[in-house]
This record gives C-alpha cells, sequence and structure tokens, in this order.
C-alpha cells in the first residue's frame, strides 16, 4: 500500500507505514511486551516497551523496561525481510558478550538478549541492549577538546577490542558511535516516561478499510528526544563512554565479505578502488580498513565537519585521497592514465602540506592548542596511508602521543 492509501502522512518523521506489511515492520504499540518466550502471558513477558527511540529502513528501535532486572534497554526489532544482516549482528555482540579479557568498561554495544518473534508481517530478530544515545545527537560542536578527544580514544578502545577478538566492522563512522548514559540506572520508570518528550502519534488509518488488517499498528509514533533528556540528567564534565554500534556488516577476519554498503567517510583507499574503478561490489578488506575509517571518524569528531564532506564513493573521493596522501598508487595508474582529469592531479610534498595546512585550521578549534592539533595532524597522516598494509595497527594508533593526556 502506497502513502496515497492513508489518511495521514507522517512527512517522513516515522518509519513507512506502507511498510507495516508482509516481510515488513513488527507492529507495536507503546505498552506492549516482548519476550523469547511466546507462550508466555503477556503480563509475564520481559520487556515493556515505553517510547520509541528511532527506527531505519529494516528496524524500529524502542526504550523498554526489562521488567525482571529493573533495568533499561533498547529493544531493536527488525524487517521480517531484513536478511542475514541482523543475524550477523547479533553474532558478533554475541561474541563480544562471551569475551573473557576485555578492558572495562567495553567499548562495544552490549547485548542483554536476542530472540526471534512471530507476527502478522513475519519472523522478525529483536534485539536487546543496552541504551545508548546516537554521538551525532550529543552537539559534538559544543563539546570541549578534552570531551572530544576522549570519545576519540573510546573509539579506538572499541575498535582495538574488536580486532583482538577477531572481528572487522566494515562501516566505522560517526553515525554508527553512540554514547553511553549510565544514568538511567538511578532514574525511576515513572520519571523517565515524564521526562521525555510527549508521545506524538500518527493513527494508521486506511482510506480502504479493507486495508485495517493486523498488519498494521493503530498508529506510528515519533521518536522522543533523548539528547534533551539525558542532557538533563548526565553528570556534568564526565567524559563519554563510547559505543560501537551496527555490526551489520561485520565479518570476521578470515571471512570473505559479502556485498559491502559503507559509508563514505568509511569507504577506505582499497574499497573505493576496487568499487568504483574495478566495479567489485565485494571487494576485500580487513583491519586496515577499519583503521583508515577510524582516522576519518577522528578527524570528525575534532573537526565537527567530514573529510570527504558531500562527495559520494566515485572518482572525487578516489582525487581527494590522493591529495592528501601525495601519490597514486602503482595499482592506481592505469586507471588513473585513463581519466584526463585525474592526471593532472597535483602530488607534490607542497600541494600535500598546503592540503593538511588547511584541515589543520579545521582541526584546531576542537583542540586544546597549537602543539595539540600539530600531533593530530601527525597521527592523522599515519593513518591515511593509501596502501593498506603501511597504515599503523589499532594498537599502534592507541600508543600515539596525541592521546597521552585522554581522560
Amino acid at each position: 500500500m502506497d502513502l496515497e492509501g492513508f489518511h495521514f502522512d507522517t512527512m517522513g518523521t516515522t518509519e513507512e507505514q506502507e511498510r507495516y506489511c508482509s516481510g515488513g515492520f513488527h507492529p507495536i504499540a507503546i505498552g506492549v511486551m516482548l519476550d523469547p518466550e511466546a507462550g508466555l502471558a503477556p503480563p509475564e513477558r520481559r520487556y515493556r516497551i515505553l517510547h520509541k527511540l528511532g527506527f531505519g529502513s529494516y528496524a524500529t528501535v524502542w526504550l523498554a523496561r526489562d521488567v525482571r532486572a529493573s533495568t533499561f534497554v533498547a529493544v531493536k526489532v527488525t524487517t521480517a525481510d531484513s536478511g542475514a544482516a541482523e543475524g550477523r549482528e547479533a553474532k558478533m555482540l554475541e561474541k563480544f558478550a562471551g569475551a573473557q579479557g576485555d578492558t572495562i568498561p567495553t567499548h562495544v554495544l552490549q547485548l542483554h538478549d536476542h530472540f526471534t518473534i512471530t507476527g502478522p508481517n513475519g519472523v522478525h530478530h529483536v534485539l536487546v541492549t543496552d541504551v545508548v544515545l546516537p554521538v551525532l545527537s550529543v552537539g559534538i560542536r559544543s563539546m570541549p577538546p578534552d570531551w572530544r578527544k576522549a570519545a576519540a580514544r573510546g573509539l579506538v578502545l572499541g575498535v582495538a577490542q574488536m580486532h583482538r577478538h577477531g572481528v572487522k566492522h566494515g562501516d566505522l563512522h560517526l553515525g554508527n558511535l553512540g554514547c553511553a548514559m549510565p544514568e538511567l540506572v538511578n532514574q525511576e520508570e515513572d520519571d523517565v516516561v515524564q521526562d521525555l518528550s510527549p508521545y506524538e502519534m500518527t493513527v494508521v488509518l486506511p482510506r480502504d478499510p479493507r486495508a485495517q488488517t493486523a498488519s498494521l499498528p493503530p498508529y506510528v509514533v515519533m521518536p522522543c528526544n533523548l539528547a534533551t533528556y539525558w542532557a538533563r540528567i548526565r553528570s556534568s564534565g564526565s567524559p563519554p563512554d563510547v559505543k560501537i554500534l551496527d555490526f551489520g556488516n561485520a565479518r570476521e577476519m578470515h571471512e570473505r565479505a559479502g556485498e559491502l554498503q559503507c559509508a563514505v567517510e568509511a569507504c577506505a583507499p582499497e574499497i573505493a578502488f576496487a568499487r568504483v574503478a574495478l566495479k567489485e561490489v565485494s571487494p576485500e578488506w580487513g583491519a586496515p580498513s577499519d583503521v583508515w575509517a577510524v582516522s576519518s571518524t577522528i578527524y570528525e569528531i575534532v573537526a565537527g565537519s567530514s573529510l570527504f564532506y558531500g562527495m559520494g564513493i566515485a572518482d572525487g573521493l578516489l582525487n581527494t585521497m590522493v591529495k592528501l596522501t601525495g601519490a597514486v598508487p602503482p595499482a592506481w595508474q592505469s586507471y588513473w592514465q585513463s581519466r584526463p582529469y585525474l592526471q593532472g592531479t597535483e602530488v607534490s610534498s607542497y600541494a600535500v602540506a598546503e592540503e593538511w595546512e588547511r584541515r589543520r585550521a579545521s582541526l584546531r578549534a576542537g583542540c586544546a592548542d597549537e602543539a595539540d592539533a600539530e600531533l593530530l595532524v601527525q597521527l592523522l597522516r599515519r593513518m591515511l596511508v593509501l596502501d593498506p598494509e603501511e597504515r599503523p595497527t589499532i594498537n599502534e594508533v592507541l600508543e600515539d602521543p596525541w592521546f597521552q593526556d585522554a581522560k
């Protein structure tokens, strides 16, 4: 059913109503309870839905109360046609949950439960995790330099944890980072519900009465304003506890990846060149690809803007990568010579220094002082190397002088 089949349109503020169909979203209402034990009566089930946290093309995410543990959790319910990605994410998160010898706290999203539910639209994966605030909602530009450095260090610690346990992420960027909300532990359910933004609901009312089936929820809900609530309850001056999210692309190190969908900021040169020049949909990638993505994300955390703002995965991205690093790799030469508009790319040491001076100016506002900015530029230049074999490991990044005064 298309949008014209409904009396009310949410104008993109919620998931699409027409996706409540076979293979699509699971209909959920505020107050319902979910549980892996499908045979339980509703009052005995475990996770009570309190508000919506967000939505995407393949899932809705809800704030819930674990009534058995008396804690708040995030409940992600996938579409029935979401494929193997969600099962893979659960597998990866379970791997970390059972890992021994990790630093505490972990910087990977904590999985508490994983099960499937069957509804009118099919079988859906349910992932129960900690509640985290998307870093993009935090307002990084308003954060002081020490907060930004601590966030960058948390990202590096999380990637080090992943790599230590043989996992590569494949899509590390700012949109896949969250901040833990430990203050929630001390909140009462009534206070949380009252303090979150009021429910904004749109009745799901098809024009054709025959379409009002069990596939549809009674209404759709706009996500709550979690950032405003977090600003109210968070401990002032506390460093961020960054968590890595979204393991739908993740693989074990030895595993060959399938078709890779990643953001431009997470697209390492070896991936970008394979996709643009060689037209490969499933390029090889590994731990060094994550290191490139980490450098791009650190830049965005500190500068407040993307290293590759406004670019797609195309020739322009390759061109910028060359300008940042100063050389066209041997494997790229044939393709470069076949593109007249790329042949003139200036890669002299002077041009690279000039490019990084411009980038340094963008980083300065997010750094403690000039010396701090210079150390960061040196770190990023070590990481942003076109040849994956020449990049530092994530553990070498963690030992870099720029991180030595991080909290």
